[in-house]
């Protein structure tokens, strides 16, 4: 009988190997997943951003209708029946103005609501939807109807 050769164990750096660069991988994956996350995250507050400036700019501009015909001896304004609809850039912008007078201590006291919304990406839920919206109120006065100015 022939006595056994004894082989010295291999292939164990090679398991390491594989096991270090399987690691590697996921890792690297792992990353690259969270920095497209990063990214949608800082786009959309981005966005978020300029919904909020174009939501302020539609309050605005109703707001400067209002008062372009506040002087003496003109009629107060009032809001339209429906909204007024715009596209900002990307944005769509929904104004809404509503309203109501009233008379305190002999002066005539209109209040105006105005809701401003502007939102863009499709619909709630979807990534990269944005809305913003202002709500505003101012209160004009007037000595009477058509009269002067308090």
């Amino acid at each position: 009988m022939r006595p056994k050769a004894h082989w010295p164990q291999q292939g164990f750096a090679i398991v390491a190997a594989i096991f270090l660069i399987v690691a590697l991988a996921a890792l690297a994956a792992a990353m690259v997943h969270f920095s497209a996350a990063q990214h949608v995250t800082s786009a959309t507050d981005v966005m978020g951003s300029r919904a909020l400036a174009a939501a302020r700019a539609g309050s605005d501009w109703q707001i400067a209708t209002i008062m372009a015909q506040e002087s003496d001896n003109t009629p107060q304004y009032q809001c339209p029946p429906g909204p007024a609809n715009f596209t900002f850039d990307v944005f769509s912008l929904v104004v809404r103005c509503s309203d109501s007078t009233h008379d305190e201590g002999g002066f005539r006291v209109r209040v105006y609501r105005i809701e401003s919304t502007a939102k863009s990406g499709g619909a709630p839920g979807d990534v990269g939807y944005v809305e913003r919206r202002i709500d505003t109120i101012i209160a004009t006065c007037r000595q009477s109807a058509h009269g002067p100015l308090c």
